[in-house]
C-alpha cells in the first residue's frame, strides 16, 4: 500500500511539473507573439497616440505574460524540489537502518546505547537540509548561504 501511494505521488508530482513547465512556456510564447502584434499594430498606426497606446499596450502584455509565465516555473521548480525529496527518502532510509544496525552490532553499555538512539532519533526528526542553489555556498549564520 505505501508503494502504491509512493507511486501515486511520483505521479502527481511529475504532471505537475509537466502541466506547469507546458504552460509556462505557453505563456512565454503568447506574450512574443503579443508583443509581436502590438509592434506591427504600433508601426501601422495613423496618429502618434494609437502608436503609443499600441506600444503601451505591447509592453503591458509582454509584462504579465512574463509574470505568469514565472509563476508557472516557481509551480514546476516546487514540484522538481517534491521529486528531489521523493527520490532521496530511500537513501535517507537506508542511512537510518545502516545506522541501527551498527549499534545493535556494538558492544556499547546502556547508556552509551541510549546516548547514540536518543542521536539518531533527533537526526531523524530533524528535516533534512535543502540543498544549496547553484552559485550558493554555505556561509556564516545570517547570511542564508548566500556569497
Amino acid at each position: 500500500m505505501t508503494h502504491s501511494r509512493l507511486d501515486l505521488y511520483h505521479e502527481i508530482a511529475t504532471g505537475q511539473a509537466r502541466r506547469s513547465f507546458r504552460n509556462a512556456q505557453a505563456a512565454m510564447i503568447i506574450g512574443f507573439l503579443l508583443l509581436i502584434v502590438f509592434v506591427a499594430v504600433a508601426l501601422q498606426a495613423s496618429t502618434t497616440a494609437g502608436s503609443v497606446v499600441a506600444g503601451g499596450l505591447g509592453a503591458v502584455s509582454a509584462a504579465l505574460s512574463g509574470f505568469v509565465a514565472r509563476t508557472f516555473v516557481k509551480s514546476q521548480e516546487t514540484a522538481a524540489a517534491h521529486l528531489r525529496a521523493y527520490f532521496d527518502q530511500p537513501l535517507e532510509f537506508s542511512r537510518y537502518l545502516a545506522a541501527e544496525r551498527l549499534v545493535a552490532d556494538s558492544a556499547l553499555s546502556e547508556e552509551q546505547r541510549a546516548e547514540v538512539v536518543t542521536a539518531l532519533v533527533q537526526a531523524m526528526v530533524t528535516p533534512p537540509s535543502t540543498p544549496l542553489a547553484p552559485g550558493q555556498m554555505a556561509g556564516a549564520p545570517g547570511q542564508a548561504g548566500q556569497q
